[in-house]
């Protein structure tokens, strides 16, 4: 059963969610209430979450990085920024089998996993939406619509870190995780949502709860 953590107050307005890959229990968490919205529009921040995403393995968490090309100039969306693909997406793919194997469902979604890894989207913002769809689509909802321009200036940034300290509630459906064994303490919070899936599958979705999104507005203008 996962653990049940009291929600702070709840502002109302549009949030903006960031964009990454396979994210969190505590960003779906965020999605599922009302007033979510992608930040598609946001320059990409280097050395940030928005191109890495963790996994559980034997010996501990592996924080996994996706390498994306340098270039110098202005700052760019995700959409603008390119990831390298070839050989980090193989190795991508397998520290994930490694890692998941044995998972309950894993075999069940390897072919689509291991399509998304190899042949996804050039584009981080482009792989990244696709790897959210992937994990939307088992866990039975819709991935939040894009911030527009109009709505940029009186929505609210909601980043990573706020989330994972704040709240998100389990429903109480409890599962064994494949290295419970060797791994007793597992940080579900900040998995991404990958391990969830592998493990509930169809039932993933009914793991999470809502979280009302709170904490202090971040009004942005729209980047230029």
């Amino acid at each position: 059963m996962g653990p049940h953590v009291q929600i702070g107050e709840v502002k109302p307005g549009l949030h903006r969610l960031p964009l990454c890959p396979f994210p969190p229990v505590p960003w779906w968490g965020a999605a599922m209430s009302g007033g979510a919205r992608l930040d598609g529009l946001e320059h990409y921040p280097k050395r940030t979450f928005r191109n890495r995403f963790t996994l559980m393995q034997s010996t501990g968490t592996l924080e996994l990085s996706l390498p994306v090309e340098k270039r110098g100039g202005r700052p760019r969306s995700q959409d603008e920024t390119m990831r390298i693909t070839g050989e980090p997406d193989r190795k991508a793919w397998q520290a994930v089998r490694t890692a998941y194997g044995r998972a309950p469902f894993f075999e069940e979604m390897e072919e689509e996993l291991e399509a998304l890894f190899k042949n996804g989207p050039g584009s981080l913002g482009g792989w990244n939406r696709a790897t959210m769809q992937w994990a939307a689509t088992w866990l039975g909802i819709s991935v939040p619509s894009d911030v527009t321009p109009a709505e940029y200036a009186e929505s609210t940034e909601t980043s990573m870190m706020s989330l994972m300290a704040s709240a998100v509630v389990f429903s109480d459906v409890s599962w064994s995780h494949v290295w419970h064994d060797r791994q007793p303490h597992i940080p579900f919070l900040s998995l991404g949502i990958l391990d969830l899936i592998l493990h509930l599958g169809p039932s993933a979705g009914t793991a999470i709860k809502p979280i009302p999104l709170s904490g202090s507005p971040r009004p942005g203008s729209r980047p230029e």
